[in-house]
């Protein structure tokens, strides 16, 4: 395979691109550690807070199908303590 200078750049360029990207990503991870610190949450806890308010702005209506599933879990978990303290 022959790589002329203009595909080396290329190459150059992804792998300079795939760096930052990489040094990007752990300095979100860092601030959001930072930030459940602060917020005295767990990170996994922050992540997920993050993740539901993208979809949100991307789809709209991931809250409420979210809270539709706490609902649900909610009722199951009620209705199995109610069924417990019947027995």
């Amino acid at each position: 395979m022959q790589i002329d200078t203009k595909s080396k750049k290329a190459i150059e360029d992804v792998i300079n691109r795939r760096t930052a990207i990489h040094s990007m990503q752990e300095q979100i991870k860092e601030d959001i550690k930072a930030i459940a610190e602060y917020l005295d949450i767990k990170p996994a806890q922050l992540n997920k807070i993050i993740g539901l308010v993208e979809k949100e702005r991307e789809n709209g209506d991931v809250v409420e199908s979210e809270r539709d599933i706490l609902d649900t879990v909610e009722d199951i978990a009620g209705s199995k303590s109610s069924d417990e303290e019947a027995a």
